[in-house]
């Protein structure tokens, strides 16, 4: 069973709560979830959990007499609302959605040589490369009642819009400069960026696979960041 704790620590994002729960037995704890689409109900009698709302195939249609709102409180940017409730499934698809929100898929930080406060030079290689970025998977696992879900992401690669109508992919973070080596991951101007440095992008994508509860699936998600580079024109000195 789903306690009230762990049932906190789990849902982030919350819906307005506008539904009428169906009336069973026992008083429960109800959470509406973004991320699970309807509402937890937590039995405190050892009932299991499940999502609800008005209707549905899994819960039915909520009674006339249950058509009040619940009493509701708030808990960080958790929604919680004692009720009366009753038992309805709750999906492997929906307790996945709670594992990848819980994934730990940060914001690029944009490494750059030159630097963004200098100025790069038409003709010469910038190198690109994604700072603090472990290019390998990470896993999280949700619970809801006797459903168990994994998530698990795996980093595809780094697209770099260059702002000058070039993109560049990149298959691994990049790495940091250094003088007398090399990198796959540069992009050559070939014009200077005129009155305003040009506006860099980079999106890691990655690719999500989930399984538990006797189903699986996956998605892809991305993580953007900006930055922004002036590239000039080396100025040769003719005596």
């Amino acid at each position: 069973m789903l306690n009230r704790a762990a049932l906190l620590a789990l849902l982030g994002v919350c819906l307005p709560l506008t539904v009428a729960v169906p009336p069973a037995a026992a008083d429960g704890t109800v959470v509406c979830s973004q991320a699970l689409g309807g509402c937890v109900i937590v039995a405190e009698d050892g009932g299991s959990t499940g999502t609800g709302g008005s209707s549905g195939s899994n819960g039915g249609t909520a009674s006339p007499e249950a058509e009040e709102e619940p009493e509701c409180e708030t808990e960080g940017t958790t929604v919680i609302c004692f009720t009366t409730g009753s038992e309805i499934l709750i999906s492997p698809a929906q307790v996945a959605a709670q594992a990848i929100e819980q994934l730990p898929l940060p914001l690029p930080q944009i490494g750059l040589a030159p630097a963004p406060d200098t100025t790069a030079l038409v003709g010469l290689p910038v190198w690109l490369w994604v700072q603090g970025q472990a290019w390998s998977e990470v896993s999280r696992t949700a619970t809801a009642g006797s459903i168990s879900v994994t998530a698990t992401a795996t980093p595809d690669r780094v697209e770099w819009d260059m702002g000058d109508g070039s993109t560049v992919t990149c298959y691994n973070a990049g790495r940091p400069y250094t003088s007398g080596s090399s990198s796959s991951c540069t992009h050559t101007y070939e014009r200077a960026s005129g009155s305003g440095p040009y506006p860099i992008t980079a999106t890691v994508y990655w690719d999500i696979s989930w399984s538990g509860g006797g189903a699986s699936g996956g998605q892809t998600l991305t993580r953007s960041s900006e930055s922004a580079l002036a590239v000039g024109e080396s100025q040769a000195i003719i005596q």
